[in-house]
């Protein structure tokens, strides 16, 4: 390494330079939770802003060509915001999330309302989330202020009715695959209102 190389970094690429991951691609990944200081384990983060309620999350693909490529969501708790019927959105979005995330990790067909289907969306504490294997549907989010490059988000998770199931997670369906079957969509990662 000459001495010039290890202190000019004019010939790095530019941060924005690192190309996105293409929108609609499929890919296993495995989540890590980035404590926040809020809540049972620490795990959640609290927006000092509104006070909003949600887990950091860190998702990074297992397998093929963006293996170790990470991918960051927001998943709600507790929002400030109440729809028309009083209903927290944010928070009922991501338990949604979540359970779409169990179904996906554990070969849970969303339809199925069996005792150990029941079992297997329960969770005993957020930390059960920690290194949980999962398929996505990656998104390209713009930042619709202009002060952000875009960037990659989870568009849906990929459940056992969606056609591409086995393919993604490697294992075969418990259950029946219909191609005309949608995976379960993903709300917004971070609506307008929320500050972090």
């Amino acid at each position: 390494m000459t001495y010039e190389f290890s202190t000019d970094f004019n010939n790095a690429l530019p941060q924005n330079d690192l190309a996105l991951i293409p929108a609609g691609t499929l890919a296993k990944v495995t989540m890590t939770l980035r404590p926040g200081g809020f809540g049972p384990g620490q795990w959640l983060t609290k927006s000092d802003r509104t006070g909003s309620v949600y887990l950091n999350t860190e998702l990074t693909i297992l397998e093929g060509p963006y293996a170790k490529r990470k991918v960051y969501h927001l998943i709600g708790i507790e929002g400030a915001k109440r729809n028309a019927k009083g209903e927290d959105t944010w928070g009922m979005n991501g338990r949604t999330m979540i359970r779409s995330i169990l179904e996906s990790a554990r070969n849970i067909h969303p339809n199925d309302r069996s005792q150990s289907a029941i079992e297997g969306r329960t969770i005993n504490d957020l930390l059960e989330l920690m290194s949980i294997e999962f398929g996505i549907k990656i998104g390209v989010e713009e930042d619709k202020s202009g002060n952000y490059q875009p960037k990659n988000t989870v568009l849906s998770i990929i459940t056992p009715n969606y056609s591409s199931y086995s393919s993604v997670m490697g294992v075969t369906s418990l259950r029946p695959q219909a191609s005309d079957v949608p995976e379960t969509p993903v709300p917004s990662a971070q609506p307008s209102w929320i500050n972090t």
